[in-house]
């Protein structure tokens, strides 16, 4: 684990990370490279996903603009509020014509969940993403999602098989994934051992949105795969 992810982190949320948390999962430990950019810049990464990655239910500086602070890139915030993954394949192939990143971090799925599809579908759209990346030249870096507590508590076993779903298309792929269930825990869940339970100290009151010091556990565990 990389010191810089205690900076600015108040006792709770540093004991959170503590307690078993990984960086990444899926492709290996080297630090994340593009050994083959082809047109696309290597000081350029894109943030994709939905409200976590536009910040926008956070009063709060969001996770991208943080990441490019912490890894002096350029981090183009590409996250669109209530979107699905399964509507936005299409965005992936917009998002590198436009910026032609060399890296991709993917955060997507929660709201194909909270919307009644199943966690296959937005398995799906994930790997399409993947793929387009990949004849991109472009690196993609999957992301899973912290547990949903309080008013999203629902929806935590679909986000759990999403995270689940997310890991084995990291290692199939052979690509890294930022691993923010772990992240993001404070221990086992008691009447569920195999899930974990979320820190609410890094969530906001609705128990979806990471609160200012999760949106930073965010940035730093992105910014410890370079």
């Amino acid at each position: 684990m990389n010191v810089r992810r205690f900076r600015g982190l108040g006792s709770t949320g540093a004991m959170a990370l503590v307690l078993g948390l990984l960086v990444g999962c899926g492709g290996g430990d080297s630090a994340l490279e593009n050994n083959n950019p082809g047109n696309n810049d290597l000081n350029v990464v894109v943030a994709f996903g939905d409200s976590i990655t536009q910040g926008s239910e956070c009063s709060c500086v969001p996770y991208p603009a943080r990441l490019a602070g912490l890894v002096g890139k350029i981090v183009y915030n590409t996250g669109v509020g209530g979107s699905t993954a399964s509507d936005n394949v299409g965005r992936t192939q917009e998002a590198i014509n436009k910026y032609h990143p060399a890296f991709m971090f993917i955060l997507y799925g929660v709201n194909d969940i909270i919307h009644s599809s199943n966690a296959g579908s937005a398995a799906g759209a994930l790997n399409q993403m993947v793929a387009i990346c990949k004849r991109n030249n472009v690196v993609p870096v999957l992301m899973t999602y912290p547990r949903p507590i309080l008013g999203h508590q629902l929806f935590a076993g679909g986000v759990i098989t999403l995270n689940k779903n997310v890991r084995m298309i990291a290692a199939a792929e052979g690509i890294k994934c930022v691993d923010l269930e772990k992240e993001f825990s404070s221990g086992a869940d008691p009447l569920y051992p195999e899930w974990p339970t979320t820190d609410p100290a890094l969530m906001g009151p609705d128990g979806l949105h990471p609160n200012d010091a999760g949106t930073q556990i965010i940035a730093l565990a992105c910014a410890d795969l370079f």
